[in-house]
């Protein structure tokens, strides 16, 4: 079992000092029976998992979780920016959402933020995966991703970057727009051009290369527990491999 303090130690064995900003991406359910919390109630385990990542990163970095809204957008044309969330982002996005993180206001691929968010504010981000996008943000600030109970094939968009930056034939560019809604008021309009494929097409990938040589980086680290699958690697890392 796995109780906070050693909770903790693993959230310091793959995120160090010289981390300014990381992405989180997450799978509770993986590992959830294996910890060991002082709580009253399962479901405050997110709030929890949360706080130890917000004590570990201060109000001088930039903690960053995923909050698409991809199937949401398609069922109601809007980007609600305090409820489109899909269920696929996992809880701790949703207790982020709840606990009033900086949301980036994409309709499909919007990030949640902690920390210091002001360079964060100063984007336009315009794109889903290439330039003016979060992942652009992500690599000019050699983000450290990190995997917390997911594989690296389920737990880090960031790979779709390099099917934009060669132009892979199987995807294309797409623009949405949607109206912005807070608490039932329009309250601006937002838009974001995806390199997208088909909805007729189940495209299946092979990571199996791209996760060897994110095993082997210099970045690379990995927490030594083997009931907690936690994992990261630096964006400069994997510009190199993706290349």
């Amino acid at each position: 079992m796995i109780d906070e303090e050693k909770f903790k130690d693993l959230i310091g064995s793959v995120i160090g000092q010289d981390d300014k900003v990381i992405v989180l991406y997450s799978g509770l359910w993986t590992f959830v029976d294996k910890l060991e919390f002082k709580i009253n109630n399962v479901s405050q385990i997110p709030y929890k998992i949360l706080g130890f990542f917000e004590d570990k990163i201060g109000k001088d970095k930039l903690l960053l979780l995923p909050s698409f809204s991809g199937k949401e957008f398609r069922k109601n044309k809007i980007f609600d920016i305090k409820n489109s969330l899909d269920r696929e982002n996992g809880v701790l996005s949703k207790a982020a959402l709840k606990k009033g993180y900086f949301r980036t206001k994409q309709p499909i691929h919007s990030y949640l933020a902690f920390g210091d968010t002001s360079k964060l504010k100063k984007e336009k981000f315009t794109s889903s995966w290439g330039e003016n996008s979060l992942l652009e943000f992500f690599s000019k600030n050699d983000a450290r991703i990190c995997n917390l109970g997911l594989p690296w094939n389920k737990g880090c968009s960031y790979l779709h970057k390099f099917e934009e930056n060669f132009k892979v034939p199987w995807r294309y560019h797409k623009k949405f727009s949607a109206k912005i809604i807070k608490n039932n008021r329009i309250i601006g309009n937002c838009s974001e051009i995806k390199y997208c494929s088909p909805n007729q097409v189940e495209l299946k990938y092979d990571y199996y290369p791209f996760i060897k040589y994110i095993q082997n980086a210099k970045s690379f680290k990995k927490a030594k527990n083997k009931s907690i699958k936690i994992e990261s690697i630096k964006t400069s890392c994997l510009d190199k491999i993706g290349k």
